[in-house]
């Protein structure tokens, strides 16, 4: 598995076995102090296949797989049209194994060309978890800025995960104009 040879491909329903298995392995994978959840959020999922195979349906949007040289999947993200000048991009994934070797990076450029190109977006906004540092700095490094708007944690969504710790979690919405 390298990720020198990096391609990039709408995802198919077929894919979402395998975008399960990447995307939570991915998020579970943060060992920073900075997770909102307990030592044992190993058994969390944040996805599952039917949540992935209705966001490949999904209008106005696309989801997205970085493959690297030998077809295996070690990337995803997706990007959805607010309206005519903004996109969405969202549930950024890296393989594990490949952490720091700037995949991710690749994707999220992939993901802006794709919503310039496409959609005429003019922007490009998603939401990061407040508590989450090191992955805000990581995303100002790439020109976006915080809007000034947040939205509050789903709590009650999230009531099952019984790794929720904090009462102080909200989402943080961040933009980049896309030039």
């Amino acid at each position: 598995m390298v990720a020198g040879n990096l391609a990039f491909r709408r995802a198919s329903e077929e894919d979402a076995v395998q975008l399960e298995r990447l995307i939570n392995t991915a998020f579970r994978d943060d060992t920073t102090t900075q997770v909102f959840l307990s030592p044992d959020h190993g058994r969390i999922d944040v996805t599952d296949v039917s949540g992935i195979k209705a966001k490949i349906a999904q209008p106005n949007s696309a989801v997205f797989v970085g493959t690297d040289s030998d077809g295996t999947l070690i990337a995803h993200c997706g990007v959805r049209k607010l309206d005519e000048s903004r996109a969405w991009f969202g549930l950024l994934a890296v393989d594990v194994r490949l952490k720091n070797r700037g995949v991710g990076s690749k994707i999220l450029a992939h993901a802006e060309d794709y919503a310039r190109r496409e959609w005429n977006s003019k922007r490009l906004e998603f939401d990061v978890v407040n508590t989450r540092a090191d992955l805000i700095a990581w995303y100002k490094r790439r020109g976006f800025e915080p809007t000034g708007e947040t939205t509050p944690f789903p709590y009650e969504y999230h009531g099952d995960w019984k790794g929720v710790l904090r009462d102080d979690l909200e989402f943080v919405v961040f933009g980049k104009d896309l030039l």
